[in-house]
């Protein structure tokens, strides 16, 4: 489970602007602009319309269809490369490549299901439910949570405050879910737009905590290279992140369980 809430964290790194275009070279740039004084950005209004600038505009958020990332993530000790492949609106593939086997976990709109590759085996299929379903399922949301509720109305804003996050000036941003069950806020710099924390209250009353540094700029956009995954303060798993691609070919075929095993 620890692993499954570690991948949890790569939902936030499709949200709002947070891809890497095709052909481009990352540059350690910080781009700083003048979004406007902190109490024009604790109006709503001004907020999104800064947060949208920053992130190249809603008509390009909205185009973006599918997105392939590949990375490494650190946990439990170990250094496990993966591939994470996501098709608008609710499907996902997210493959770990283990020392002697793949382990695959895939989101097909309500089904769930996993596939472990040991090689010179047949590939071992299981279709889940329950607890371990629905936190899987989680990996097929498109948008992080903070985009969703900002740009696309899932949710609603509870409050917009002036704050800092480590001796960063920022915008706390208080939010909820359209499904209630969860409570978030995220910290955003004022003099970027990056995200810097997004911290959410799960329903159990554990606190799950995502940390982005390492902005680098693509084609004039900020993206986080490093992700830092906590729970109750305690560090889960580190997500270095090495490429990713959007509006990539893909088919509804890929995130469908096999017929033969059904």
């Amino acid at each position: 489970m620890r692993r499954i809430l570690a991948l949890i964290s790569l939902v936030a790194l499709i949200g709002g602007g947070w891809y890497f275009w095709p052909e481009a070279e990352p540059e350690e740039v910080v781009i700083e602009k003048d979004y406007g004084t902190m109490e024009d950005l604790t109006r709503f209004t001004s907020f999104r319309a800064a947060y949208l600038e920053a992130n190249g505009g809603e008509e390009q958020m909205e185009n973006v269809q599918s997105v392939r990332t590949t990375g490494q993530m650190e946990i439990d000790g170990q250094t496990i490369p993966f591939f994470s492949l996501k098709r608008r609106p609710n499907q996902s593939l997210t493959t770990l490549k283990m020392p002697e086997y793949e382990l695959t976990y895939v989101v097909n709109g309500d089904q769930i299901w996993q596939r472990i590759m040991v090689p010179g085996k047949d590939p071992i299929l299981e279709l889940k439910t329950g607890d371990q379903a629905e936190e899987i399922g989680r990996m097929g949301v498109f948008f992080d949570p903070l985009a969703r509720v900002l740009i696309f109305g899932e949710g609603a804003v509870e409050s917009l405050s002036p704050s800092s996050w480590m001796g960063t000036e920022t915008i706390k941003i208080e939010f909820q879910t359209n499904e209630g069950s969860m409570r978030a806020a995220a910290y955003v710099e004022v003099q970027t737009m990056h995200p810097l924390a997004l911290i959410e209250e799960l329903p159990d009353g554990r606190e799950r905590k995502v940390i982005y540094s390492d902005y680098r700029s693509i084609n004039g956009m900020q993206e986080p290279f490093l992700i830092e995954n906590y729970l109750d303060d305690e560090l889960q798993s580190r997500t270095i992140l090495e490429d990713s691609r959007t509006n990539v070919g893909t088919v509804a075929s890929l995130f469908e369980y096999p017929e033969s095993e059904k």
